[in-house]
This record gives structure tokens, C-alpha cells and sequence, in this order.
């Protein structure tokens, strides 16, 4: 790992001699595999901290009350959003490398920390997720419930 990229050549793995990889910012060198493991384990909490502020996001709308303040309610939503946001744009320029490992620890990231926490504001909230999956066979269950026959026209 001696030379150090901003992107590879196609998706590989930075491992061999001649790889390194320039993580965020130019002084931060990915060049050896104590700094690799460690990379790949903060990226895979990255995606994780978006479950978490998707989350918390949630809880916070889920608190909201009539007698509280607005302004601070939509300050709150507006810096998580803006913490979301850069969050994004570094897993993307992360992404951008073409480093198979980067990639794989980002979707798996993103993945179990839609699950862990999606799950535990489903189990906080039976009524919101019985909501949810309503909602999503809204369509079908509006059209297709009334008769088990086709439709005709009177």
C-alpha cells in the first residue's frame, strides 16, 4: 500500500502493495491494514448513524405537540436533516473510490441500520407500523376486496 488513490480502477479491493486509499480528506492515508479494518468498521457505523437519524427524526415528529414551539421543533428536524445530508454526500464520495470494501460495508451498514432501527420504532410504535402496512395495500385492498367476482358496469 504505497501509493495512495482518491479511485481505483473499477471496484477491487485495496489490498496489495501498490494500493492505498486517500479517505475524506487528503492527509487521512488508508496505507496500512490496521487503518483498512478500522476504515471499514467506521464506515459500516456510518451507515448505521442514518438508521439512527432516520430514527430519531421519527421521534421527534412522534413528540411533537400542539403547546410546544414550532420554531424549535423544525430547528431540530432541519440540523438532523443537514447532519443526513453530509453523511450522504461523504458515503457517496466513500462510494466514489470503487474500493469493494468500502462499498460492501456501506450497504451492509445501510441495510442493518434500517432494520435494527426501523424494528425498534415498530416495536415502540405497534400502531405506527400497523399504519404502515395498511397504507402500503391501500390501493389493492380499496379495489380488489369488495367482490371476489370482476367488475361490471350497471
Amino acid at each position: 500500500m504505497d501509493m495512495c488513490m482518491a479511485m481505483q480502477n473499477g471496484f477491487q479491493f485495496a489490498t496489495g502493495k501498490s494500493n492505498c486509499i486517500v479517505f475524506l480528506f487528503r492527509d487521512w492515508n488508508v496505507n496500512t491494514q490496521v487503518k483498512y479494518t478500522f476504515m471499514i468498521i467506521g464506515i459500516f457505523c456510518m451507515g448505521l448513524l442514518n438508521g439512527a437519524l432516520v430514527y430519531i427524526r421519527h421521534r421527534i415528529n412522534d413528540s411533537y405537540r400542539e403547546n410546544s414551539s414550532l420554531l424549535l421543533h423544525q430547528t431540530y428536524l432541519a440540523l438532523i436533516y443537514g447532519i443526513q445530508v453530509v453523511l450522504a454526500y461523504w458515503l457517496m464520495l466513500l462510494v466514489m473510490t470503487y474500493e469493494s470494501g468500502i462499498f460492501i460495508s456501506i450497504v451492509f451498514g445501510l441495510v442493518i441500520g434500517y432494520f435494527i432501527f426501523g424494528y425498534i420504532q415498530a416495536k415502540n410504535h405497534p400502531l405506527n407500523a400497523s399504519r404502515i402496512t395498511s397504507a402500503s395495500n391501500s390501493t389493492y385492498n380499496s379495489e380488489f376486496s369488495v367482490s371476489p367476482c370482476c367488475r361490471t358496469s350497471c
